[in-house]
């Protein structure tokens, strides 16, 4: 995708170029450069799906009680049990949030509701003894699913993406010079700004025939330049 712009003749100062290709940006100072022809102004996005290698789970997990010491420690309980059953499941550390509680009224009774979320990473191979043992469990529910890439090779795929929107970004300069009677073409800013666009939270439910995570959307990333040419 290439949106432009043509500005009229002028000079252009000191320029900030973002040059990261590993996804960290990075402030470089240009040296000074003159446009003494037109300037263009391309936006140009390029992106592409990454297999998924692991899937990210949000989980709540909640306790009730008539106070706030039992309803903490039903909580913690329930915390517990998820640890034990999910620990030969989950790739990495299973990240909990600080729990929060608060007051509901039913009726006449007042009583204390608590709540924290647990988010957690699964690979494939165990990814419906994963739905199979949140989904027995009192208390737990699932928030939703997100597809995740490799890290290592979404940085190349960012690397590659960036090199498509220049080569993108040089050809529509280059036509853009033609059609008004123009020769050359010279890059004179570059500004980057890139995001991993995972697919929104899915919710998977439990099921005799279990779910193939072939299904799940794949992991998209994006990569994003706003370049300056200099017409002449």
């Amino acid at each position: 995708m290439v949106c432009c712009r043509l500005l009229s003749r002028c000079g252009v100062g000191l320029l900030l170029i973002n040059a990261a290709v590993t996804g960290l940006a990075t402030s470089v100072q240009a040296a000074s450069a003159a446009c003494n022809g037109t300037q263009l102004e391309l936006s140009v996005r390029e992106q592409a799906a990454s297999p998924a290698v692991r899937f990210r789970f949000s989980l709540a997990v909640t306790g009730e009680g008539r106070s706030e010491q039992a309803v903490m420690q039903q909580l913690n309980q329930r915390l517990g049990r998820l640890r034990r059953e999910l620990q030969p499941l989950v790739q990495g550390i299973l990240t909990v949030a600080a729990p929060t509680s608060h007051q509901r009224v039913n009726g006449v009774e007042k009583r204390f509701v608590a709540r924290a979320g647990v988010s957690a990473d699964v690979t494939p191979a165990n990814f419906n003894s994963f739905i199979q043992t949140v989904g027995a469990m009192p208390g737990v529910r699932q928030q939703g699913m997100q597809s995740m890439a490799d890290e290592d090779a979404d940085r190349k795929l960012q690397q590659t993406l960036m090199a498509e929107a220049l080569l993108r970004g040089k050809a529509q300069a280059k036509a853009t010079a033609a059609v008004i009677g123009l020769q050359q073409v010279s890059l004179i800013s570059i500004q980057r700004g890139d995001s991993i666009q995972g697919p929104r939270p899915m919710m998977v439910k439990t099921s005799p025939e279990g779910f193939d995570p072939q299904q799940a959307p794949s992991p998209r990333t994006s990569v994003g330049l706003r370049l300056v040419y200099c017409l002449s």
